[in-house]
């Protein structure tokens, strides 16, 4: 893969992740404007989730046969449309609308973006071209949301929209120009229009490994403000904290990639989920001492997106032919888990002290390092 396939792909991603992430970050500017209570803006996060989770896999089958540049061209239009739905949109309902749209498109785009990935990278680079490629969606954690709060404040939260719909039209022409049918037609293996797995179990566990892992972040990464004011932070270094996890993310993620090259996925996931635990078993003893909580957030993040370039590797291994239905199933399990470890650490910090949340998440993150202990190593 060349430099500006590279960039074209991870600005790609980038754009698409931000999407996802964004309405935390202008929530107060949109329930202000349209009158409508914070609470309920807020659902357009879930509404993403869980459209991104349904309709992905369904969508990734329908298309499966069609050539890959095509079905990102086409889901870069749908997400443009769905981006002029929800920066016109005067109701929630419309919002949500759009929303949706945008979701369905996003789960095509960044599914096929990483099968491309796939297909035009040399098997010893594969893992390194994985995780560059996907640091645009860590990236969209540590500048999407800041960039798109700033801006929202400056010109007006619709304004947003406008400046991704042309950064939309720039990834097409980059795709257009750059991505050769040729290259994608001659690299694709036999068969790819049927994509067969080797092992189903290895394929399930691997999926596993992704929603446990999500699910036991977000408990504490869903509620990061509470957990850390009560313990006498301010909102100031809140949001210091939310930077060191972004830059620990984009860290990680290039790590996990290069890892996979060396030592393969499956040993990869076992280290970095590891570590991962010992990060949130010790997380609690270092609220009153500022300068390890922070050092250990970093690392904490940084194991966590380490494991998401070493489970696309390990899916990769599992399948013949198109590597898009299991990217898919894993982009489905990665927002599920989203959902579900906010759900799971609101109904905890409820009952319970918040202070043991990463508890509560070392305990759910285990039953996935359990489940990678099962996965059969497979040869490319």
């Amino acid at each position: 893969m060349n430099k500006k396939l590279i960039i074209t792909f991870t600005v790609g991603i980038f754009l698409l992740g931000m999407m996802e992430l964004i309405v935390s970050g202008i929530l107060e500017l949109m329930s202000s404007d349209l009158g409508i209570s914070h609470a309920l803006t807020g659902q357009l996060i879930t509404v993403y989730a869980v459209s991104f989770a349904l309709f992905g896999p369904i969508l990734i089958r329908l298309t499966e046969n069609m050539p890959a540049k095509i079905v990102v061209l086409l889901s870069l239009i749908v997400f443009i449309i769905g981006n002029v739905v929800f920066g016109l949109a005067e109701t929630f309902l419309v919002l949500s609308i759009g929303r949706v749209i945008t979701a369905m498109a996003a789960a095509v785009f960044i599914v096929k973006i990483l099968d491309m990935t796939v297909m035009l990278s040399e098997p010893r680079v594969r893992g390194k071209m994985l995780a560059l490629v996907y640091m645009g969606f860590s990236a969209a954690n540590v500048f999407g949301i800041p960039i798109g709060t700033i801006i929202g404040a400056q010109f007006g939260w619709r304004v947003i929209f406008l400046m991704v719909i042309i950064l939309a039209i720039l990834v097409g022409l980059g795709v257009i120009f750059f991505v050769r049918s040729q290259d994608l037609t001659d690299r694709a293996p036999a068969g790819a229009e049927k994509s067969r797995l080797k092992s189903k179990k290895n394929v399930a566990l691997y999926i596993a490994v992704t929603l446990c892992v999500l699910i036991g972040n977000y408990i504490i990464l869903g509620y990061i403000s509470p957990l850390m004011t009560s313990h006498g932070f301010t909102l100031e270094n809140v949001s210091f904290a939310l930077l060191t996890t972004g830059i620990g993310g984009m860290t990680g993620t290039y790590l996990g990639g290069n890892l996979i090259d060396k030592i393969g996925p499956k040993k990869t996931v076992m280290i970095m989920m590891s570590l991962f635990l010992v990060s949130m078993a010790i997380m609690p003893f270092l609220y009153e001492t500022p300068i390890l909580f922070y050092i250990n957030i970093f690392v904490w993040s940084l194991f966590q997106w380490s494991t998401s370039p070493a489970v696309q590797g390990g899916l990769v291994e599992n399948v013949e032919g198109s590597s898009s239905n299991v990217f898919s199933w894993n982009m489905s399990a990665l927002n599920l888990g989203i959902g579900v470890g906010a759900v799971i650490g609101g109904v905890f910090i409820s009952n319970f002290d918040i202070s043991y949340g990463p508890w509560l998440g070392f305990v759910i993150v285990l039953c996935g390092l359990i489940a990678a202990t099962q996965i059969k190593p497979q040869h490319v």
